[in-house]
């Protein structure tokens, strides 16, 4: 039986596809390798996942082209992207697609053409005597353009139609398809993200006399410059000598030079000047867990520790240390940290002590950027890969150790197909290539400090800073006595005097906007987003009114649509902290750090230079200002509310709440000056507020996993969220409880307290983007079993979920 080539296809489905091979493409073949491949009515791009007899009774269409030289990947590395579709109940396609970046140079673009059915009636309606009787056949003025531009062109992308055709719509493109007028195609276009750069050098045994210097002066100097130096990019030569252009087309065609072009990584962090840096001195506990890891490096085999160190303990220079004899053995090193972890100064710090073997990946980046950090990978370039959670999927061939820094922090889980943790994940990809694996934190995850309890994790502590410096005093400012909302005394006169003593402070407000609520006093109207069931966010700096789920931005009317009354701001976000700021110390240098107004790395960039050069006296911000920081000179830390996490209909809220504000509080205190913090709340007795004021991570890890215990919640149970999702509200509704009444039949079959069902019932975000959302919770004890039902469940859906899409996530963390 002839061999069937078993492609993925980034679609929402679990199958994949078996296709043959023409003759002249057999030898290129490999898996790993991207293919273009005819798929249902169009052209797709699919990854070849493998070989072997095709399924009985279906007749094999034909790859059309083979898309890459090389292959993206190898089969050991298949195993460990099939893992993951098979454990997220996931599309390999859609797993395949998430593991390669953008940049890969090579995408499809839509063209469409006219038919023969559509030429013919174009020209019927250009004859002055045609008249057309039958509805079906009538053009209105728009339709007749775009005939006519498609009979000019022959084909053309859709983009560039529209430009040229006024008045074009896909409603209209549809409408003349279905009529066989005009059809779509679909063609492979390249888009190679490889970056070149012209560069000179002298052809051999080209030398300079006195002759030549006299009678060409300019392009001598040119001339000389260029052997002197053997290789010299062109844009240096520019920059010297100025508009070139004449001089070195007659020397390149004197045979006296050579200009090529070469390929070069862009490196986003060449801004940065990057100091050698001399290790320091280890304390006596970081000396204990460098030798354990470093012990399990030499053995080559895997093995997970969780190292849990207080803030300012020293767990960047663990993984220095431990990385630095990875590499020494010839293997490479992820550090993955989450994205507000990612600082300047992380950077600086690796590349201080290993230099060009570094290559970051994160979404500041642009695509180009990401796909030479990921091709530096691949070809062994660079030793070591620091980003955000994607370059779990570095391509590294060799990898010995992968470190997951912060490893709580819920940015690991991704939130769209497919959602994967990427801390679990590391977990996974240690025991498949048999490499060390680091999880750090000061604030362990409960599932991570369980696993270590059971020794799964080897427990390592660092319950002390560097430098015998002390934790910062932490204090309470009980806002139940305080007559104002933003500031209590007590953090008032601690700003006051942290400011006079030429000390830097940091406030932590964990949401953006000058205020979060906009209501009417007169009739309680509250302007909500029209495509999301959320309150708008006033704005101050644009005067406008933002929604941070779908990005509506509009100008801020002061009238009531309903009553016509002046709405009045309430709540706060970090905009109003920052006003006052400004009004109770003027003279203060402040800065904010949210996503409102850092975006791109080149933002960040220069506010941390400011920050480190002192230049800033008060910094305001969100959770982007608790991570990665290490800031000598910020002696205070004033947390404007802690309760605010607290109120999420989610089991992790404590656990969020306490991690927050831990990680804040460790900013604090970090230089020669001893910390000071100042925690506002209006739940001092909360146990997640009272283990952060008192810096008891144990504590707080053992009282939290005796209640999960009772509630039988993970790490005591695996859960499985199941989103609907869809425009019409009654379809919505419908499908979520039609899929809650088969599930509950389903669970009938099983065994009494094998399974449990929480819903369908609304999402605590009812609307976003005009889309209604439901959510169905599945909690077992059993994974296995866990696993089962939602496939059966996966099935149901495919058949009968109609237009509301379902989308399934494993072990969840938001609820949203």
């Amino acid at each position: 039986m002839k061999e069937a080539i078993e492609v993925a296809v980034p679609i929402p489905s679990e199958e994949t596809f078996h296709y043959s091979a023409p003759t002249h493409l057999k030898d290129g073949l490999e898996i790993g390798k991207r293919v273009l491949v005819p798929f249902k009515n169009r052209k797709a791009i699919g990854f070849i996942v493998g070989f072997g007899r095709p399924p009985e009774g279906i007749i094999l269409k034909e790859i059309i082209d083979i898309v890459d030289e090389e292959p993206l990947f190898d089969e050991k590395r298949l195993e460990f992207l099939k893992w993951i579709a098979n454990y997220y109940l996931t599309s390999l396609g859609i797993v395949l697609k998430a593991a390669h970046p953008a940049g890969l140079g090579i995408g499809l673009k839509r063209v469409v053409k006219i038919t023969e059915n559509g030429q013919k009636l174009l020209d019927k309606a250009n004859e002055a005597s045609f008249s057309i009787s039958r509805s079906k056949d009538k053009l209105s003025e728009t339709e007749r353009l775009i005939l006519k531009t498609l009979s000019i062109s022959e084909e053309i992308t859709v983009k560039k139609l529209f430009g040229i055709a006024e008045g074009a719509t896909y409603e209209l493109l549809n409408s003349l398809r279905r009529r066989n007028l005009i059809e779509f195609s679909y063609e492979l276009k390249s888009d190679p993200k490889l970056k070149l750069e012209k560069i000179v050098v002298a052809e051999k045994n080209v030398s300079l006399d006195d002759k030549f210097k006299e009678k060409n002066p300019a392009k001598s100097e040119i001339l000389d410059f260029v052997l002197v130096h053997r290789r010299v990019p062109y844009s240096n030569i520019k920059e010297i000598f100025g508009d070139v252009g004449r001089h070195m087309r007659w020397l390149e065609a004197k045979g006296l030079i050579r200009v090529k072009r070469e390929e070069v990584s862009r490196d986003p962090f060449s801004d940065i000047l990057f100091a050698r840096e001399i290790p320091p001195r280890l304390t006596p506990d970081q000396e204990i867990a460098f030798h354990k890891i470093g012990e399990a490096v030499k053995r080559g085999r895997f093995l997970p520790f969780l190292l849990h160190g207080v803030t300012g303990s020293g767990k960047t220079e663990v993984y220095l240390r431990v990385i630095d004899g990875v590499i020494k053995k010839g293997k490479e090193a992820v550090v993955l940290v989450p994205e507000i972890s990612l600082t300047p100064q992380l950077v600086k710090r690796f590349r201080g002590r290993f230099g060009k073997k570094v290559a970051v990946i994160h979404s500041a980046l642009s695509d180009g950027e990401r796909f030479d950090a990921w091709r530096m990978a691949r070809r062994g370039n660079v030793k070591i890969i620091i980003g955000a959670r994607s370059a779990i999927f570095a391509p590294f061939k060799n990898l010995g150790m992968i470190v997951v820094d912060e490893e709580h922090e819920p940015s690991y889980k991704q939130e769209e197909a497919p959602c994967y943790n990427a801390r679990d994940l590391s977990l996974v990809l240690g025991k498949m290539t048999n490499s060390v694996v680091v999880l750090g934190s000061a604030t362990p995850s409960v599932e991570s400090y369980a696993n270590s309890l059971k020794e799964k994790f080897a427990y390592l502590s660092l319950p002390l800073r560097v430098e015998d410096r002390p934790l910062p005093e932490v204090e309470i400012a009980d806002m139940r006595d305080e007559k104002t909302a933003i500031f209590s005394q007590k953090l008032s006169d601690a700003i006051k005097e942290n400011f006079g003593e030429r000390r830097q402070t940091i406030l932590f407000l964990n949401r953006r906007g000058f205020s979060t609520l906009i209501i009417c006093q007169a009739c309680g109207d509250i302007l909500t987003c029209p495509n999301c069931s959320i309150s708008l966010t006033y704005h101050v700096k644009k005067d406008s009114i933002r929604c941070h789920y779908c990005g509506l931005t509009e100008q801020f009317l002061r009238s009531c649509r309903n009553c016509g009354k002046n709405m009045i701001s309430l709540g706060m976000g970090t905009q109003k902290v920052e006003e006052e700021i400004k009004r109770i110390l003027p003279g203060a240098r402040i800065a904010r750090m949210d996503r409102d107004s850092i975006s791109g790395k080149l933002k960040l960039l220069k506010l941390y230079e400011k920050l480190e050069k002192k230049e800033i006296d008060v910094l305001v911000g969100t959770q982007m200002v608790a991570k990665g920081h290490d800031l000598p000179g910020v002696t205070l830390v004033g947390v404007i509310s802690a309760d605010l996490s607290l109120g999420i209909p989610d089991f992790r809220a404590g656990e969020r709440t306490f991690q927050l504000v831990t990680q804040v509080a460790g900013r604090a205190g970090r230089g020669d000056e001893p910390g000071r913090v100042v925690v506002q709340t209006y739940n001092p007795e909360h146990p997640s507020i009272r283990f952060a004021v008192e810096q008891d991570s144990k504590g707080f890890l053992n009282e939290e996993l005796q209640l999960r215990e009772e509630l039988n919640y993970p790490p005591f149970s695996r859960l499985v969220n199941l989103r609907f999702q869809g425009n019409i509200e009654s379809e919505t509704v419908d499908v979520a409880k039609r899929a809650g009444d088969a599930a509950r039949k389903l669970m009938s079959n099983l065994p009494i307290g094998t399974m449990s069902i929480l819903g369908p019932s609304p999402s605590p975000v009812y609307k976003i983007r005009n889309q209604y959302r439901w959510q169905m919770l599945l909690k077992s004890s059993n994974l296995n079993t866990l696993h089962k039902f939602s496939k059966q469940l996966i099935n149901f859906f495919s058949r009968n979920s109609g237009r509301v899409k379902v989308s399934v996530d494993v072990d969840p963390i938001s609820f949203s």
